[in-house]
């Protein structure tokens, strides 16, 4: 009878081991698979001269898009940046890239006039990344998140039909980093499309 429960109870903590094992093995893929199948793209981003300035990789998280841009051979300084609505990058002014990507601005519109703060709150389009400075060298780098925008479907999509692009700015804050030239001109654009 003592052989018999020790043998029950070795086969149910077997059982359980085998059990907890199972359940670590299915979920450790469902993370890799998670990982492998992660929608991503990238931006080659060049000047008015066609010249290769940089690039920018944009990662779907649960939290929203993350976006990791690298430039270089870009005037020193603080220069804005900007996802626009349009992806075409048609030098010499890159106008072809339309406004600011914000496809939330009427949601935003709505938000305020139920809040009665129609001059209170100044709305920040979904597209607008923080400021990207650039070193002595011609270099800079930025890493940042932007959670009303996705690359999954829907008008929200950076991968929407026709695509998005990505903008450099002259500079930032009323400052231009190059002589002569309006701190908003569009100095750099990289197309994002799927």
């Amino acid at each position: 009878m003592k052989f018999q429960n020790f043998l029950s109870r070795l086969t149910s903590q077997f059982v359980a081991l085998l059990s907890c094992s199972v359940i670590t093995m299915i979920a450790t893929t469902t993370v890799a698979i998670a990982q492998t199948t992660q929608i991503k793209t990238s931006s080659r981003i060049f000047n008015v001269k066609g010249e290769l300035v940089g690039t920018a990789t944009f990662t779907q998280t649960p939290l929203g898009v993350k976006v990791d841009l690298n430039v270089q051979n870009l005037a020193q300084g603080e220069h804005m940046v900007h996802l626009h609505e349009k992806g075409k990058c048609d030098a010499p002014d890159f106008k072809t890239s339309g406004n600011h990507f914000d496809p939330l601005d009427g949601e935003a519109e709505v938000s305020n006039h139920l809040h009665n703060k129609h001059e209170d709150v100044k709305h920040k389009p979904a597209g607008d990344l923080p400021n990207i400075i650039v070193n002595l060298d011609g270099k800079g780098t930025l890493t940042a998140l932007l959670p009303k925008l996705t690359l999954g479907s829907g008008k929200n999509s950076l991968l929407k039909q026709g695509g998005t692009s990505i903008i450099i700015h002259a500079g930032a804050n009323g400052k231009s980093t190059i002589p002569n030239v309006d701190y908003k001109t569009r100095i750099a654009c990289g197309i994002i499309k799927p």
